[in-house]
């Protein structure tokens, strides 16, 4: 979620919703807006390096929750393997 910072005597960050950081973009002039377009175009988002987990990994995590039968697991575990994440070496 965004949030806002309002700086008074003390710094603050609050959660803002998408809608009301919309609604506060809709109350700006063109010109506002123009320049958080540029501002926003000249920064774009960063994009993290994707780590995969082994697929024991996984299916240890779930098993640890006590929560999934074996049958499923073994789906799980079946299902990642045909995955194009996991069949690419």
């Amino acid at each position: 979620m965004p949030q806002l910072t309002l700086k008074e005597t003390i710094t603050r960050k609050i959660d803002i919703s998408t809608d009301t950081l919309c609604e506060i973009i809709e109350q700006l002039s063109e010109q506002e807006r123009k320049n958080i377009l540029l501002k926003l175009k000249s920064k774009p988002a960063a994009l993290k390096t994707f780590k995969k987990d082994k697929v024991k990994s996984i299916i240890a995590d779930f098993a640890e929750l006590n929560i999934y039968e074996n049958d499923f697991l073994k789906d799980l575990e079946e299902g990642l393997k045909k995955t194009s994440l996991y069949r690419l070496k």
